[in-house]
């Protein structure tokens, strides 16, 4: 016979109920685990050891040199040299070096027009052409970048042979040809590198993306089941309301918990990511982050009844999220309509008080504001899910006293 605490169970226990039947449904179902916890192990992964490399290197471009003089392949010679370009081959003409382009067998041409040399003897501009890829921006960056670089440095070399021949000293000619010796540092990602730039930020995508497919294919398993998720009989169902969604996001931060271990601390640490912040910063600005995003994920599981409805809803959703994220374009530069539809995901306000944390170094005060957002965030979605299925127990409750009545 049922004691009275198992008819009557407190609150606490009814928390700890749920968390374990939820974690039970997440272990359970292999298709929520592939998302929450395979996806989670995978894209890191893939993204972080595809961006290794970090800048793009050895770009093979063309040079087509028609004047042939000392000079313009001394200038080839120092393209070769950069980092960024390896010339790996000498078209004769820009037909036949725009015809192994269109073979991809280059990714740039650099024109040298006849009569460079003779231009720089007699002290007049010179030109050379850089034909690069528009249709690829970081090539097209990688090869203007280098060109420019290339360009001041020989301009310099003639300068100073200019005031060498002039009768200035080496040390007067360096500094006659560059009165002004800029020092460039580049603050938060030393290496300019595409990889430190983009993946801390799209590791909190990656996570909040996860989480709402996860939840929302369970949500919608759930319906299609058409069981009751309560515990208690109906006229004591108002009770357990909270509980069920405290037990619910329990069992998600449990998850969401291995995935900020493996994500957010060993991915950043195996493939040398900026890392300014300490642990306890990170985890007490992911805290609200997993919170708002948990909440929101079972606010949206509501809505579906099949859990196919739930994978194509929230992938559709996904290359928007990231959009708005900022990662890809900045903030500043959208509309302000779309900037305020951006709010909607908490990886809005996360990502940018993340990478100020993890990769500027900041305190705690200087991101206090998005770790608020993030609470209210929470908090309203919390509320919103509440309120629905508080409404489902009235309606359950209703149902209830129709047929005792009847």
């Amino acid at each position: 016979m049922m004691t009275e605490k198992e008819h009557n169970p407190g609150s606490l226990e009814l928390i700890a109920i749920h968390f374990k039947q939820e974690l039970k449904e997440v272990l359970a179902d292999k298709g929520a685990m592939l998302i929450l916890i395979g996806a989670m192990i995978i894209y890191p992964l893939v993204y972080s050891i595809g961006y290794s490399g970090e800048v793009l290197t050895e770009l093979p471009v063309g040079v087509v040199d028609l004047d042939q003089s000392s000079f313009s392949r001394q200038y080839s010679r120092m393209l070769d040299a950069t980092n960024e370009l390896d010339v790996s081959c000498n078209p004769s003409s820009l037909d036949e070096a725009e015809n192994l382009f269109m073979k991809d067998e280059i990714k740039g041409v650099l024109l040298i027009p006849k009569g460079f040399g003779k231009d720089i003897l007699d002290g007049k501009q010179a030109h050379v052409s850089v034909y690069a890829d528009g249709s690829y921006f970081l090539k097209y960056k990688t090869e203007i970048l280098a060109s420019n670089m290339v360009n001041s440095y020989f301009n310099a070399g003639v300068a100073v042979q200019r005031y060498m021949i002039e009768g200035k000293s080496f040390d007067q000619a360096v500094v006659a040809s560059s009165p002004i010796s800029p020092h460039t540092h580049i603050l938060y990602n030393p290496s300019a590198s595409y990889g430190s730039f983009v993946m801390p930020g799209l590791i909190l995508i990656i996570i909040q993306q996860t989480l709402l497919i996860g939840i929302g294919i369970l949500g919608g398993s759930f319906s299609a089941s058409k069981k009751t998720p309560f515990l208690l009989p109906e006229y004591k169902r108002r009770r357990e309301v909270l509980p069920y969604l405290l037990g619910k996001t329990g069992a998600y931060l449990l998850v969401s918990l291995f995935n900020v271990a493996l994500a957010v601390i060993l991915v950043h640490h195996w493939f040398n990511y900026p890392d300014k912040g300490s642990i306890l910063h990170m985890m007490m600005l992911l805290f609200p982050f997993l919170l708002a995003v948990i909440f929101l994920g079972i606010a949206l599981s509501t809505l579906f009844k099949h859990r196919e409805s739930a994978i194509v809803f929230m992938v559709f959703l996904s290359p928007i999220a990231l959009f708005l994220s900022g990662i890809s374009w900045p903030v500043s530069a959208m509309p302000e309509w779309l900037v305020v539809l951006s709010k909607i995901f908490p990886g809005t306000t996360a990502i940018p008080a993340y990478l100020r944390l993890r990769t500027m170094g900041v305190g705690m005060s200087d991101i206090r504001y998005d770790m608020i957002a993030l609470y209210i965030q929470a908090a309203v979605y919390a509320v919103f899910t509440l309120v629905y299925f508080y409404l489902h127990v009235y309606a359950d409750n209703s149902k209830l006293k129709e047929k005792s009545h009847t």
